[in-house]
Parts: structure tokens; sequence; C-alpha cells
């Protein structure tokens, strides 16, 4: 099988980014995940997936992409989503090239026994962690998460109330400090930061305290700080043999950087680099993972790029005649209905610094929240034209 495939299906709750990066590479590209949005459909064939990959059968979606590409082997590129399919990827990688990490290792980020285990060996600082409900914790001092979930959708504070299902869900305390994340390429010994990034933007409108909710990238981190978060992704490449584009969550605040996330795929704040290349990140996450590592073009320190993901306020019908704006992504089709706390599309915005680019961010939501109908923003925001 060639190592650089001519057709590539992309899994992943929600692909654009990924499809997008991939056209630009020359790809042609299947995409399926949750949305089918019509910039999606711009540039790839789109199949929806409206219960998850986990609630698959898996045999019979392997015979049915199978049957897309009888005659040209594909490669596959999968992204959020995916974390607990790790025997759909096994399968999937029998006929067809998988581009990203192995199955094995979302399956350790599934136990989080074995993760946190791991981390303690390497010497990789992480918030406490328990097995054991804290129910003598004060208010909002500790966390309950689900491993293997992404988005920040597995995370809710901890109340005595809730208790852990089974063996992926476990305590964390809660740490205050600034959530960031390291966006990273490698080839599974050697590693190119591309970038730092600080998550979450006041005001977006998320229906829970820890949905992923955009990020700001190129981020500033004093040497001292930028060298810790560094040392950990060495460990964690070096004992995982990581590949391709990855990211790694953290707090940061004064005691230091404490782990919080792996995420072993291209994360959402890919989006916020695909500037810096014309052929698209995913021709490079290709590369990676085959063992070559690119080089990592340079930011332009004067301009800072930044997303939001819009939540729904209520239930929406899209308008017939909706004329999305040009810095408006992941745009749902005509009459499709929105249900009230799912993403509605994203936000993009670029500025000399954070709070430039959150005040434009929050122009824009503004926006498209009034285009939608008075019903949903009842009176007109102050547009500004970009």
């Amino acid at each position: 099988m060639s190592a650089k495939p001519t057709s590539l299906l992309v899994l992943a709750n929600s692909g654009r980014a990924i499809a997008e990066s991939a056209h630009r590479g020359g790809y042609r590209v299947t995409l399926i995940d949750g949305f089918c949005d019509q910039d999606t459909l711009a540039v790839a064939d789109c199949w929806p997936i409206t219960q998850g990959f986990s609630s698959l059968d898996v045999e019979i979606f392997v015979k049915e992409i199978a049957s897309l590409f009888p005659d040209n082997p594909c490669g596959v590129v999968y992204g959020a989503g995916l974390e607990e399919s790790t025997s759909l990827l096994k399968r999937l990688s029998e006929f067809c090239h998988l581009f990203g990490n192995d199955p094995s290792v979302l399956e350790l980020l599934r136990r989080p026994q074995r993760f946190f285990s791991l981390l303690d060996r390497l010497q990789i600082a992480y918030p406490e962690v328990s097995h054991t409900a804290p129910y003598f914790a004060t208010t909002r001092s500790w966390l309950i998460k689900r491993a293997a979930s992404c988005g920040g959708q597995g995370v809710a504070y901890f109340s005595p109330e809730y208790a852990a299902t089974d063996s992926a869900c476990y305590y964390q305390r809660f740490i205050p400090g600034q959530v960031m994340s390291v966006l990273f390429i490698a080839d599974g010994k050697r590693h190119h930061t591309i970038g730092y990034n600080t998550l979450g933007i006041a005001g977006s409108g998320a229906p829970a305290p820890f949905l992923y909710s955009g990020a700001i990238g190129q981020a500033y981190l004093r040497d001292a700080v930028r060298s810790q978060v560094e040392l950990a992704v060495v460990k964690l490449v070096s004992e995982l043999g990581l590949r391709g584009i990855n990211s790694l969550d953290f707090v940061h605040n004064d005691a230091g950087i404490f782990v919080i996330d792996l995420n072993p795929r291209p994360s959402a704040t890919l989006d916020l680099y695909e500037h810096l290349l014309p052929d698209g990140w995913i021709e490079h996450h290709i590369a990676a993972c085959c063992g070559e590592l690119p080089e990592v073009p340079n930011n332009d320190p004067a301009v800072m790029h930044g997303h939001q993901i819009i939540y729904a306020p209520r239930n929406i019908e899209i308008p017939n005649k909706m004329a999305w704006p040009q810095w408006v992504s992941d745009r749902p089709p005509a009459g499709n209905r929105i249900v009230e706390g799912q993403p509605l599309c994203s936000l993009y915005a670029k500025g000399a610094n954070a709070t430039e680019i959150e005040a434009e961010l929050h122009t824009q939501r503004d926006e498209v929240l009034w285009m939608l109908g008075p019903s949903i923003y009842p009176s007109q925001p102050c547009l500004v034209a970009v």
C-alpha cells in the first residue's frame, strides 16, 4: 500500500476542519461525522452519524466503508469521538492505512488508573485523583470525570448525588488556574510544537461549565513554564510512541503546570494554525505518522487567531435564505433544526491580542444570533464590518 493514498476517510464527531485541511493537501475526502455542514459538503463526501461511533455495529460499518473504496486503498484519519471505538479503528486498519496513533494509546487513556500510574512513573504532575467519591469535599472542590470523553462532555462538578457508573469514571480535584493546551506534531520519537493555546472563551454560552467553547492560539508562556510543558510532551511521545498531531491540556498556576488530558489526535485548536500551511496540516500529520517529522512554520507574533463555538440558546431552525458571514464555519444547512444547547456554528477572528479577539468574537456572536431572528436575539447589536 502506498504511504500516501489519494483518498482519505475522516472519522470525527465534527470533522469539517480535518476535511478542509485534507482537501487543501489534494486528497479526495470522505467524511463521517455528526453534522455534514454546508462548508464540509463543499470539500468532502459527507455521511452523517447521529448516535456516535461507539453505538455502531463494527462489522456492518466496516463492510459499508469497504464498499466505498472497492479498488482504491484509502487512508484513515480520526479526530474527536473515536476514544471509545478502538475495535472499530483496529478493523478499519486491516484494509486502510491508519494515519494516527495506535488504538492501544486510546485504550490506555480509557483506563484512568493505568494513565495516572503512567504519569506518576514519568513524574508528570496532575491534579489529585480519587477512585472513590469525595463525599466530604467542599462545594465545587472536586470534579467527576469520564475517561475517553472529549470536549469536556464528560466533566462536571462533583456533588453527593453523582456517583461513578463504571471504571472509566473517576474524581479529580479542581485546581484554579488558566486552562491551556499545547498542540504538537510527533513522529513516534521526537516532536515539534505547533503552538500554545488559551482554552475557553468567556460568555460563549456553553450549556455546561467544562464544555469546549473555543480557544485563542499563540498564547504566551514564560520560558520556565514552557520548559515544564515541553518536558512532559517529550516523555509522553517517547513512552507512547505518539505520532501525528496531538494536544496536551493542562492547568497553569503559580505552582506550575498540571496535566489534565492527552488528546492523541488532531484537536479543535488545529484550526487556529491552518493559515500557516497552504497544503494544510493533515498532509504533515500523515508525513509524521509515516516517520517524517515536518518543520513547523513560524507564527507571525503580531497576529493571533481565535475561535468560538456558538451553542444554540434555544431550539432553532435555520432559515432558507440564511446568508452566513465569511467568518462563520460549521454552517448548518437551511432547514436544519438545532436543539437548545447543541453546537450551532463556529466563529473565527484574528487580532493583535486576546482582548481584541474576544471582543470581536462577542460581536460576531451577537450578529449571528440577531440574523437568526428577533425571538433569539431581540435587539439588534452594533454590527462591525470585518
